[in-house]
């Protein structure tokens, strides 16, 4: 049996959650799969929805190991009974693997995954390192619009805002207004705390406006775009394979190396924080995006990002004796 931990977060919402309930889907055909999670009214929801084997608890330290053979972890941050969860797993056999997110520190497992960005002192990190875009886990829809071809409008009309599971009703409407006021047409992708009547509002406030529905990927919403607003987290491996040009907002701590980075492979700029956000500073921003230059962003996302990770991490795990 292969086990998830995962839980969400206030960084990152139900991101590793949904990131873990798809991996677990694809092998539970041939594999016994458990996602261990915390107890929360969402993440219980979320994965009833799933239909993904789960066990909730406060208490990961605690957890039978009998019958397991490995255990991944997609945290943000490691409590000190996933620590001890680690070290207990490692002591009876069970080979241990961590999906290192944006501002994550490394943990002393068997095997290291960084999708975000390149891993350059590999000795230093771990036993084993995977790094890079070309590993990037992605619902298989983003390899249909990695392969479709996009056209680049002279002027930026749409915008995708997928900023996160953790944006407030506030600050999405702050955002919402400045856009709306610039004449932009938005497609949003909702996140936990935005509840059904504040979607009405912000829809009777700003007509024009849309919501992504409860899609597996959003995908065909950063397709259909012509720039995308993400933070500096997993969102931006989205952007590059569909080969939208992005705007980097980073609002947690470690997100600026991630934004800096994806800058330098020139798929996106790095706006800053939220707050800095205004009519003014979004439409100086804007006048560097030409035409030409959002091809060329596109064409360095495309490049960086294929939409073939999880094929490559489905060998590793094959390659390292964690499924057959």
């Amino acid at each position: 049996m292969i086990v998830f931990r995962a839980d969400p977060a206030p960084q990152s919402g139900l991101q590793p959650l949904r990131r873990c309930a798809w991996l677990a889907a694809l092998l539970k055909k041939n594999t016994p799969v458990l996602i261990f999670s915390s107890k929360d009214k969402k993440t219980a929801k979320f994965l009833a929805e799933k239909n993904i084997p789960a066990q909730l608890g406060a208490d990961p330290g605690t957890m039978d190991l009998t019958g397991i053979t490995a255990i991944i972890f997609d945290l943000p941050h490691f409590s000190t009974p996933d620590s001890t969860l680690m070290e207990k797993a490692k002591k009876a056999g069970v080979k241990t693997m961590q999906i290192v997110n944006a501002g994550s520190a490394f943990q002393p497992v068997d095997l290291l995954l960084q999708p975000l960005t390149e891993v350059k002192n590999q000795a230093a990190a771990g036993p084993i390192v995977i790094s890079g875009p070309a590993y990037a886990l992605l619902h298989h829809k983003f390899r249909h619009f990695h392969e479709a071809k996009k056209k680049y409008r002279k002027n930026i009309k749409n915008i995708f805002v997928n900023l996160g599971d953790p944006l407030s009703y506030r600050d999405l409407r702050r955002i919402v207004d400045t856009l709306h006021r610039l004449h932009f047409k938005m497609k949003i992708a909702p996140g936990l705390s935005l509840k059904k009547a504040d979607k009405r509002n912000l829809m009777k406030i700003y007509p024009g406006i849309h919501f992504c529905g409860k899609s597996e990927s959003p995908a065909r919403a950063y397709f259909e775009a012509d720039l995308a607003l993400v933070p500096a987290g997993d969102e931006i491996l989205e952007a590059a394979a569909a080969g939208t040009p992005a705007l980097y907002f980073c609002q947690e701590p470690g997100q600026a190396v991630a934004a800096a980075a994806w800058a330098e492979h020139q798929a996106g700029l790095t706006f800053g924080k939220l707050e800095t956000l205004t009519s003014d500073s979004f439409r100086d921003m804007l006048a560097q995006l030409t035409q030409e230059r959002r091809e060329q962003m596109g064409a360095s996302g495309k490049n960086l990002v294929d939409g073939l990770g999880v094929h490559r991490f489905l060998k590793i795990l094959k390659e390292t004796g964690i499924i057959a």
